[in-house]
């Protein structure tokens, strides 16, 4: 029997509220914790979108030729959603449990983050990066070689654009917030905006900024001041594509606000088609059922041939090939380039059993990884490594595991070499010992010598 909408929120904002008490409580949440942006995205993503469903919101589909996903599909996605969320509270608060305790898998050195290495690799990403960018990129009063337009569409273009950013990223990290890199990351920021397409390039290197600045200045949360600011840039991100796109069509300022504007406020009632996040998740379910079988891991088979270029490779496989596979004229999610989220990634591949124990297994080997990283300190490579992929996990829980690879290891390939270079390079000689608790660091003064 159907369970009302009314009564499904009713429940979602009980479990929500209740998983992220326990998370403060028991698991000393944090910016940096990974169970951070996930209560964030489900509130957000499930929790809003199903209130403004609730309020009247036309769900996803809901168009001429199209099946509109019902309000039994949409308590559904929500129902599986709360399980999730219950089963990665609990992990996270068993491997704080754990953590507390000193119980570890991983007992080893910590390996000091090597300044030389940081520099070579940003002396390679930096002026390629901004080759990539003048080929690439739209940038105003400028026009790209002719030659250059065969590559255009190629992924390995869209990431090597961001590269001036990630090895500017790479020297605040070691050096901290001076003028002369904060400045041009600064601009790069600006530029990476101006695109209108590609928006993670904008939105990953900030998050990482935020998750630095608080790391260096030895806190749990960013100030009240920057939290305000956070979340207008959250809220500035859903329109971004449309004013990058109207900056470059040459839009009027006036008409430029008002677009802005209604956007914003259609993010504020919970139908901005970037919200619907919950809508694509509850059709996933009901077009893996009609599918008939499951997938069993077959949607990672994409990470075998990611690295070639389609422009050698026409034909390749895509990520997101098992989408064709389940899309039906109605709800053509492959063809409209929707992501079917990390719940139901798991569900296509392994049912309701997938969800549950996948969830908890993630949650809980990314709470380890947080404690491995916070036992040691700032300057190790065991925190920079874990910061890569805390600030992506947001892009990981709205696209699928899969995302955990191509954003660490290909979209932020300059930082992903830094880390594999101090095991081809490692240092001679470790200049200190583990550091349990990371202290304040201040006006350059670092926790420990590093190379």
């Amino acid at each position: 029997m159907p369970i009302p909408l009314f009564n499904t929120v009713l429940l979602d904002i009980s479990i929500w509220a209740v998983c992220v008490i326990a998370l403060v409580v028991f698991a000393r949440l944090s910016a940096t914790h990974p169970a951070t942006p996930y209560v964030i995205f489900h509130g957000w993503f499930v929790t809003g979108r199903a209130l403004a469903i609730l309020n009247g919101a036309p769900t996803l589909f809901s168009r001429p030729g199209g099946d509109p996903v019902d309000a039994n599909e949409i308590a559904r996605a929500v129902l599986l959603a709360d399980a999730a969320l219950i089963a990665m509270t609990g992990a996270w608060i068993l491997a704080a449990h754990r953590n507390a305790r000193g119980e570890s898998p991983f007992h080893f050195e910590p390996m000091p983050l090597r300044r030389d290495l940081i520099r070579l690799v940003a002396a390679f990403a930096i002026p390629l990066g901004t080759i990539a960018m003048l080929l690439w990129s739209r940038v105003p009063g400028l026009e790209a070689p002719a030659f250059a337009a065969r590559w255009a569409d190629s992924s390995w273009a869209v990431v090597a654009e961001s590269w001036v950013g990630l090895g500017l990223l790479a020297l605040i990290y070691s050096g901290g917030f001076k003028m002369v890199l904060t400045a041009p990351f600064v601009a790069y920021l600006v530029l990476a905006g101006y695109q209108g397409n590609f928006r993670f390039r904008l939105l990953i290197p900030l998050i990482l900024l935020v998750q630095i600045y608080v790391d260096r200045q030895g806190k749990r949360w960013p100030s009240t001041r920057a939290c305000i600011a956070l979340l207008a840039c959250a809220v500035l991100f859903f329109p971004l594509k449309g004013i990058g796109q109207g900056l470059q069509a040459g839009a009027e300022p006036a008409a430029l606000w008002q677009s802005t504007q209604r956007q914003i406020a259609n993010v504020f009632r919970g139908t901005h088609p970037d919200e619907m996040i919950l809508d694509e998740l509850a059709s996933t379910l009901t077009l893996a059922d009609q599918h008939g079988k499951l997938f069993w891991g077959r949607t990672y088979s994409g990470i075998l041939t990611v690295a070639v270029p389609r422009q050698w490779w026409p034909e390749k496989p895509g990520l997101a090939d098992f989408e064709k596979e389940i899309s039906t004229a109605a709800r053509p999610i492959a063809a409209d380039g929707m992501v079917v989220t990390m719940l139901g990634e798991f569900y296509l591949n392994f049912w309701y059993p997938g969800v549950i124990l996948l969830s908890f297994a993630t949650a809980y080997l990314l709470g380890r990884a947080f404690d491995a990283a916070y036992r040691r300190s700032y300057f190790t490579l065991a925190r920079f490594a874990y910061l890569l992929v805390a600030c992506n996990l947001i892009q990981v829980f709205r696209d699928g595991l899969i995302s955990l690879f191509v954003f660490v290891a290909i979209n932020m390939m300059p930082l992903m070499a830094i880390v594999l270079l101090h095991f081809v390079y490692p240092a001679r000689v470790v200049r200190s010992s583990p550091l349990l608790q990371t202290p304040r660091v201040r006006a350059g003064v670092t926790e420990q010598r590093v190379s």
